[in-house]
């Protein structure tokens, strides 16, 4: 497996107003905590114009050659609102985007594109407050609906996000989320058998699971080769931060334990995240201790 960070390494002391600059700084600053992989994130549609100027992705791609790291993974959270809605129109908007940001990752020779599930857009009252783009902790499904329905309709959708994606020699990566479509690995397993469509792999991150009280080892082997992408973090059952190492109650050595029995050999992504005004410096030591924690864990 190969050990990275996800973009809310950036977003961790800069907060959604991230740009340019923020990346190659932590470009520049990860190798120094022990970590070569790094996932960028077009989080909202304007944060597409950080790549429509060639010259900024050479100078990422240059950031990249010069401190020996490997964009691995981009995630096109920005097309969530599209995709989770009842809307033909919406979804029509969310495969142009998800294709544009396809064409932005092939750039960078990634190995996937990756996107969360959420609940029908239409179907929320409230979201969870902790992070932008949260899941919602209340929602209201009209009786008339038939929710096998919504099931099938959504997994059409990700069937031609996966059919996007291998257009452009990615992977595409859906993650279950609390209180979405997609909530676990049975979850998953059940739209991956809906969309019929082999491009489409699973993304676990512990803070979903862990408010469910799912058991990850479980999830890890039910999943088997279909999972391609671990968010790790430590966890609060119930709750929705993404805890540096140590601080929640999670057993991440029987994670660890759980991927290595089952021979992942995809992407363990750190995602450690409070509220996106932490200071650098004390972001980087919590980096570093998961990245040396999980080197000490693995052998």
């Amino acid at each position: 497996m190969k050990i990275g960070a996800t973009a809310a390494y950036t977003y961790a002391f800069k907060g959604t107003k991230m740009g340019l600059d923020d990346y190659l700084e932590s470009i520049a600053t990860l190798p120094k905590l022990g970590i070569r992989c790094f996932d960028l994130e077009i989080l909202e549609d304007h944060h597409t114009a950080i790549y429509s100027d060639p010259a900024n992705i050479a100078k990422l791609q240059r950031a990249c050659t010069e401190h020996g790291v490997e964009i691995t993974g981009f995630t096109a959270w920005a097309c969530v609102k599209y995709i989770h809605s009842l809307k033909p129109s919406m979804h029509q908007k969310g495969f142009a985007l998800f294709k544009e940001i396809c064409a932005i990752s092939a750039q960078f020779n990634c190995t996937y594109i990756h996107m969360g599930s959420d609940m029908i857009a239409e179907f929320i009252v409230e979201r969870d407050p902790t992070y932008t783009g949260a899941p919602p902790v209340k929602m209201a499904v009209p009786a008339e609906i038939n929710i096998n329905n919504v099931l099938d309709d959504y997994a059409g959708r990700l069937n031609k996000l996966a059919g996007i994606a291998a257009e452009h020699a990615l992977k595409f990566s859906i993650e279950p989320r609390a209180n979405a479509l997609m909530s676990g690995a049975d979850s998953f397993l059940d739209i991956y058998r809906r969309a019929g469509h082999e491009n489409l792999y699973c993304c676990l991150d512990v803070i979903h699971s862990a408010f469910h009280r799912e058991n990850l080892p479980i999830a890890i082997e039910k999943l088997a080769g279909k999972l391609l992408v671990f968010q790790f973090c430590d966890s609060i059952s119930g709750d929705l931060t993404h805890y540096p190492i140590g601080e929640g109650n999670i057993d991440l050595t029987e994670i660890l334990t759980a991927l290595q029995k089952n021979n992942f050999q995809g992407f363990l992504m750190l995602e450690l995240y409070k509220g996106g005004n932490d200071i650098k410096a004390d972001v980087d030591i919590q980096y570093r201790e998961a990245c040396e924690f999980i080197n000490k864990e693995l052998g």
